[in-house]
């Protein structure tokens, strides 16, 4: 009765069930309860899950809660990898993907939101581009909220990774919470294909060919972008073309050779019929190195490329 009573609450308030609603919603409330949770008060947790999300009535609210809870506590430590009980990642504040991931699961599970742990594959640098998928070296979690399943990582939601520096830095990453599953297959792999929850799974050779998506591909709602290999080769004597479709106003565009040191400015051109932005560039030596895309002065994506 309690649910279906919530269910109808959410209904009447002009919300739907779907992703898109879910993901835009406001949640200012949840959020400020979470981040100004008192830190030493609750030591297990059952406790600060329950306490945490006792004045929130809508499901998708308390899991916001507890989502947000973890990102603003738990640090990601290299040094805490075996930290994966999930009262020991609340004493100690830190832990890996496999941590986060069950802290999070439990979290949900003692409000009665159901919550899974999914392992798999994940690229976060150039040299993941065609790499053999043998052992999983990610965690991260889906979640059922009315009778759906979506998925998240709390970990990578946690810390930004810097690309420069190769290294993590503590900032809230929306993009992670609630993530179209079409978006999150191009960083995650999940070991068990049914975990994609796509209507037609991505096979594992495609996965390993596809080049490196910095976080602000998806930040910048980059739909498409023509170069779909990771790896390509290229003539010098030709110009390159890279069309690019977003729902954000690129500004500007830039490319990087590594064996350079410079960032090289691209003149990006705004076509109002195909309603996708691109640029050319002409490779000016031979060379085989990694290829960094930059829009808006964020890295995008990156290829390994051998010019001839």
């Amino acid at each position: 009765m309690i649910r279906f009573l919530i269910l109808f609450l959410f209904s009447v308030c002009g919300f739907s069930q779907s992703l898109v609603e879910l993901k835009a919603f406001d949640y200012r409330r949840a959020d400020s309860i979470a981040l100004n949770f008192p830190k030493k008060k609750y030591k297990t947790v059952t406790e600060i899950a329950s306490s945490l999300t006792q004045d929130l009535k809508t499901e998708h609210e308390k899991f916001r809660a507890i989502f947000r809870w973890i990102t603003d506590n738990i640090e990601y430590n290299k040094s805490a990898q075996n930290v994966i009980e999930t009262d020991k990642v609340v004493r100690k504040n830190k832990a890996v993907c496999q941590g986060f991931s069950n802290l999070l699961k439990e979290m949900c599970n003692t409000i009665k939101i159901p919550c899974e742990v999914i392992t798999g594959y994940t690229k976060t640098e150039v040299k993941d581009i065609n790499k053999s998928l043998n052992k999983t070296d990610h965690a991260w979690n889906c979640v059922q909220l009315y009778d759906t399943w979506y998925l998240v990582d709390v970990t990578w939601a946690t810390s930004k990774y810097n690309v420069v520096s190769r290294k993590y830095v503590k900032e809230f990453d929306e993009h992670y919470f609630l993530t179209p599953p079409q978006k999150f297959i191009l960083d995650h792999y999940p070991k068990d294909k049914k975990f994609q929850f796509l209507n037609k799974s991505v096979k594992k050779s495609l996965f390993t060919k596809w080049p490196v998506y910095y976080t602000d591909y998806f930040h910048f709602n980059i739909e498409n972008i023509s170069l779909q290999k990771g790896v390509f080769k290229w003539h010098q004597k030709d110009t390159l073309k890279v069309n690019i479709t977003s729902g954000a106003v690129l500004k500007n565009a830039a490319v990087l050779i590594n064996a350079d040191k410079f960032l090289t400015p691209v003149n990006l051109v705004y076509d109002e019929v195909k309603k996708q932005y691109y640029f050319k560039y002409v490779f000016p030596a031979a060379v085989k190195s990694d290829f960094t895309i930059y829009l808006n002065n964020e890295c995008i994506a990156e290829y390994l490329i051998n010019v001839r």
